[in-house]
């Protein structure tokens, strides 16, 4: 059985040989789609046998993109797809074979280690991520945020720390933003070529339930700090999208009556927020009270 990792490597992240190292004893071939690597990490990846860089177009905005031509190029039966900031869990190694050979494809959960802190609230663990499978049984359609597309049997890793990637997701905030505006940007492009409807009204309400799911539904406020923190930013990615729509479209005057807009974003925020902090047990039982009481006259005038 052969196993070809692919890994989709721009400019020179911290982990990358970290990354390598974690599945070399599982891998005949590594295929690395090389967007601006620098000269220096080129030269030690080019040190390994194992390891084929092909270039990629320096504008390629996410890896999903190019995933499947890759796989095209991959000579083993086998595909492990692995990010250049995710350690393998060396000790699942072992048994991965017997297992492989009786299931197409294999998710793995994925520990999320973002500034600094394992987060364990809120989707970010245990994350299920699809990495191992047979060459045929998985197509990764080239969009955003993808659902891969899989046939056959599958096999899921329960959510133990042993069984699962080592994450580095985000050291800091520059690396946070410079993502969420990336993908902001290919998703309010991916709008227009699509003539989606993009308004203010949903970019409000889609940002209030990301924050809501998150921090309480999900118990996001379980991780501090870090998940108060980790909400907002991914309520405000819905932001991003919209401004970079409405960038692109020249910013053209098409909502109507913005502060009416806003009012009804600030009500909605405040009911789901009220009802929440009741639902978990998260204020006194007196504050309880005066949160149910001021809801109920929110519904009644809304």
């Amino acid at each position: 059985m052969k196993i070809t990792a692919i890994i989709v490597v721009k400019n020179n992240p911290p982990r990358l040989f970290e990354s390598l190292e974690s599945i070399k004893a599982l891998v005949s071939e590594i295929i690395i789609g090389n967007i601006d690597i620098g000269n220096d990490y080129k030269k030690r990846l080019l040190n390994d046998k194992k390891i084929k860089l092909i270039d990629l177009p320096s504008d390629t905005p996410f890896a999903d993109l190019v995933k499947e031509d890759l796989k095209k190029r991959a000579k083993g039966d086998y595909i492990l797809y692995l990010d250049p900031d995710e350690i393998f869990p060396k000790e699942i190694i072992s048994y991965l074979q017997t297992l492989i050979e009786k299931h197409d494809y294999i998710f793995f959960p994925r520990k999320n280690i973002i500034f600094g802190k394992w987060i364990q609230q809120s989707r970010w663990w245990p994350d299920y991520q699809l990495r191992l499978f047979k060459k045929n049984s998985v197509i990764w359609p080239k969009e955003l945020h993808p659902v891969p597309k899989v046939k056959g049997k599958e096999f899921k890793f329960e959510a133990k720390e042993t069984n699962a990637l080592l994450h580095y997701n985000y050291d800091n905030l520059d690396q946070y933003l410079e993502k969420a505006i990336r993908y902001a940007k290919s998703e309010a492009k991916l709008a227009i070529a699509k003539k989606e409807k993009f308004t203010l009204a949903s970019t409000f309400q889609k940002s209030i339930t990301e924050f809501i799911s998150r921090f309480f539904a999900l118990e996001g406020y379980k991780d501090g700090m870090h998940g108060l923190v980790l909400s907002i930013l991914q309520m405000f990615y819905y932001f991003l999208a919209y401004f970079y729509f409405w960038e692109m479209k020249k910013y053209a005057e098409t909502e109507k009556n913005t502060p009416k807009e806003f009012q009804t974003f600030t009500k909605n925020l405040h009911f789901e927020t009220s009802f929440w902090l009741v639902n978990k047990n998260l204020v006194p039982a007196g504050e309880k009270m005066r949160l149910k009481i001021q809801n109920k006259l929110l519904k009644i005038f809304k």
